[in-house]
């Protein structure tokens, strides 16, 4: 049975709990902001995307863009241009229904005739992501979003659609990239674009969301109806074949993926060798509270971790000088495919080795790291 773009659109959609999903070949989350033109002259963007600074620079010139390296609401608000909590040790805590937060206008006025002058606040932040791949609170985010006048944008490519449904916990816009729920086999990159719905629940549970509705209108500007298969959404034929079949198997596929992932993290949190692992389903990790409301079935298949050894000698090559060495780095194997993949993630001084745990034997890898720690830290004598 052949599967249209459109069927497997409203497929991804009801995955989400979202009104509408559109599929746009694209690099990356980033590249889809700047090709639906969602930031304009005059608007802002806050991100969190401290492992994703590069794409914002290169994908948004000349845009006003602000990087954060903390997830929180008050970073966000900070951010926005609203006093952070603690700035002054006399001032309250910024509360939702604060006056420093009220709003002034649609933040979607955008969508609205051309010419017309915006001012919009646009947040951004990754389910899970960042260099120790931090977990935000996405019910608090999406309120401090609500109550500042902002559209709160969620990238969900590392934890899916499997792993956590930001639209329901509040987020306006889901992104994600499409390389695992294709399971690698994508001729060329695309990613899901999904939008809350304006109506949830019913009777006294009722929730009109309006803002929603604005992020509707705000792709419907950009991508056309969702039931369009043309034009600069179009997919072809044989990635929409690829994504029907994955979606069909995403659940098994990506169980397994957390799966490994985390006997990965357990093994490595043990290693005398490794320093700080950063994997949202550790005790250690500053955000595991949280992942455990905000995450679903595990905690995502990647894993942050970094090497012990020589200070005068910068992470970075460190970590570099370490993937010389492993058997299971796999650079060149697809995105999102069965084989687990191993990179350097860097920010300025911090870094860390980011393992994408594949559906293939995680003793294997385990036995594979353990080695090539072993050789990296004692290396054998030169003849």
């Amino acid at each position: 049975m052949v599967v249209t773009q459109a069927e497997l659109a409203q497929d991804f959609a009801e995955r989400q709990g979202a009104r509408a999903t559109w599929f746009v070949p694209a690099r990356n989350t980033v590249d889809v902001i700047a090709k639906i033109g969602l930031i304009g002259p005059d608007d802002r963007l806050v991100a969190f995307a401290d492992d994703f600074e590069d794409a914002v620079r290169d994908c948004l010139p000349g845009k006003d863009v602000t990087l954060l390296s903390d997830p929180r609401p008050d970073a966000f608000l900070a951010a926005s241009g609203w006093a952070p909590a603690g700035a002054d040790p006399g001032a309250p805590e910024i509360g939702w229904g604060d006056s420093r937060l009220a709003v002034t206008g649609s933040p979607a006025s955008y969508a609205y005739p051309a010419g017309r002058t915006s001012h919009r606040t646009f947040w951004f932040v990754s389910s899970i992501g960042g260099l120790g791949l931090r977990v935000p609170d996405l019910r608090e985010l999406s309120r401090a979003a609500q109550a500042a006048g902002a559209l709160l944008i969620v990238d969900n490519t590392v934890a899916s659609a499997f792993g956590c449904r930001p639209l329901m916990l509040g987020a306006a816009v889901a992104l994600e990239a499409l390389d695992r729920v294709a399971a690698g086999r994508l001729s060329r990159k695309a990613v899901a674009v999904s939008v809350a719905r304006s109506v949830a629940g019913r009777g006294r549970r009722r929730v009109v969301r309006p803002e929603a509705e604005d992020a509707y209108r705000l792709l419907a500007f950009g991508l056309g109806g969702p039931s369009s298969s043309s034009g600069a959404g179009a997919l072809d034929a044989e990635d929409v074949s690829a994504l029907a079949d994955g979606l069909a198997t995403l659940d098994v596929r990506m169980q397994r993926h957390f799966d490994h992932a985390r006997a990965l993290a357990e093994y490595l949190r043990c290693h005398p060798q490794v320093g700080r692992v950063g994997y949202p389903g550790l005790m250690t990790h500053p955000d595991g509270g949280v992942a455990a409301t905000v995450l679903e079935h595990g905690f995502g298949p990647a894993v942050d971790f970094c090497l012990t050894g020589d200070a005068r000698v910068p992470a970075h090559e460190r970590h570099e000088a370490f993937l010389a060495t492993c058997a299971v780095v796999h650079r060149d194997a697809p995105a999102g495919g069965a084989t687990t993949r191993m990179s350097v993630v860097s920010r300025r001084d911090v870094s860390y080795l980011r393992i994408f745990a594949g559906t293939d034997d995680p003793l294997y890898v385990a036995d594979s790291l353990d080695q090539a720690l072993r050789l990296f830290c004692n290396p054998p004598e030169p003849l």
